[in-house]
């Protein structure tokens, strides 16, 4: 690969930003995995918010408490909501409000998810461009190695 000059450096180089990318796109990629679960929790809650609408004060009801497991419970009011508005702060709200905050939560999710995405789609021409060139140089490197008329011999 050191036929030409500097070409073994530049290798280098190139294989180090390589590594970059991938690192960075595994990143994102974690990152659009959780916005997407985040995204399908603010759907079901949205749901349930709409659903309120449907219930009666007193109505049997599931109540999640993680992991896929559900209690028993009574459906105390229909008119409000707890929502979470992070560092361990819950605000009480009315279910139409509640249904407007949540729809503008979604909204911002999925707006960082399509920019993540944006971000995740320029790492990957970056990283087709670097592969491009490390093809480049693995051919220069083959046509050196072998020389003119060096063909088929084995």
């Amino acid at each position: 690969m050191s036929s030409a000059p500097g070409g073994e450096e530049e290798v280098r180089r190139l294989l180090a930003a390589y590594q970059q990318y991938q690192a960075q796109a595994d990143g994102i990629m974690q990152q659009l995995s959780l916005t997407q679960m985040t995204a399908e929790g603010l759907e079901r809650a949205l749901l349930a918010v709409e659903a309120l609408a449907e219930a009666q004060v007193g109505q049997e009801i599931l109540v999640p408490i993680g992991s896929g497991s559900f209690i028993h419970g009574n459906l105390a009011s229909k008119e409000k909501v707890v929502l979470n508005v992070g560092a361990g702060v819950s605000i009480e709200k009315t279910a139409a409000e509640a249904k407007d905050i949540l729809t503008v939560r979604k909204a911002e999710v999925l707006e960082g998810s399509k920019k993540l995405n944006v971000v995740l789609a320029k790492i990957d021409q970056e990283m087709q461009k670097i592969q491009a060139v490390m093809q480049q140089f693995e051919e220069s490197a083959n046509s050196h190695q072998h020389g003119p008329g060096c063909e088929g011999i084995v």
